[in-house]
């Protein structure tokens, strides 16, 4: 009797805390976590391993939803799921790699400067006419989610004249966007993305007096890209059923960025 008299309250005291939370640091841990840390001079220092690709669990035994681990590993030998060095969380499938502010790479934009000095064309009635604008060229060196954007700025006029405005009721359109014309395989080149499109018509009346200004495009993508080398123009593309002239960047704030977040 005095044995089962011990063992009992001995598996009381054990269940009880099984079922309360744990403080690291401080004697009563917040109720709704299981675990609270406090410290004020030290960290929480996550496991560090060396993964091989982001669709192996390795060194794991098998994906597990939640996961976190601190990715000590540069792996690109399997070229569709590299790893990188940095915290990574596994989603049950595969590794999803953690991005932090410092992995966004600004490659170009990100002034106030004008980018562009102002460019005329001479659209000749029903004919397209495309311009490049400027050219950007980069590399990845890893698999990102690239976002392209712009802010440009145009203005019509009668055409071989920059300074005597339209009056001719037909209507003109401007496109701007974006064209890789180099880009690793798999990437489709001379085929745009991003289209921002303005209209412009103007009609003189008795009570209009016809007046010219800048009217802005707005050309934006984000696109999933490999690793690799990369140009892409920044091109304008006018017409109308009657001819006329176009300057882009006639405005002074005119702009373009392409920022690059990884994804591996």
């Amino acid at each position: 009797m005095k044995k089962f008299k011990y063992t009992l309250p001995f598996f009381l005291v054990c269940f009880l805390l099984t079922q309360a939370q744990v403080g690291v640091g401080l004697s009563s841990p917040n109720a709704n976590a299981q675990l609270d840390i406090t410290s004020t001079n030290k960290g929480f220092l996550l496991p560090r391993l060396a993964l091989t690709a982001t669709n192996n669990p390795s060194p794991l035994n098998a994906h597990v939803a939640g996961m976190t681990v601190y990715n000590t590993a540069t792996n690109t030998s399997v070229a569709a799921n590299p790893v990188y060095p940095g915290e990574y969380y596994n989603d049950g499938t595969q590794w999803q790699r953690k991005s932090a502010l410092n992995d966004v790479r600004m490659i170009a934009g990100g002034t106030i400067a004008d980018l562009l000095t102002p460019i005329t064309v001479d659209v000749a009635a029903g004919t397209p006419a495309t311009t490049t604008l400027t050219t950007f060229s980069f590399t990845l060196d890893r698999p990102s989610s690239v976002e392209f954007g712009g802010n440009i700025s145009t203005s019509f006029t009668v055409s071989g004249d920059s300074n005597t405005p339209l009056g001719d009721s037909s209507v003109k359109l401007a496109t701007v966007n974006f064209v890789f014309t180099t880009a690793p395989a798999g990437i489709t080149v001379n085929a745009p993305f991003g289209d921002s499109t303005v209209t412009y018509m103007n009609v003189i009346t008795a009570n209009i007096t016809t007046i010219t200004g800048n009217l802005y495009t707005a050309p934006h993508a984000i696109l999933q890209l490999p690793a690799g080398n990369y140009a892409v123009n920044l091109n304008g593309v006018a017409s109308g059923g009657n001819a006329f002239r176009i300057m882009y960047g006639s405005g002074v704030r005119d702009m373009a960025q392409i920022k690059a977040t990884p994804t591996k």
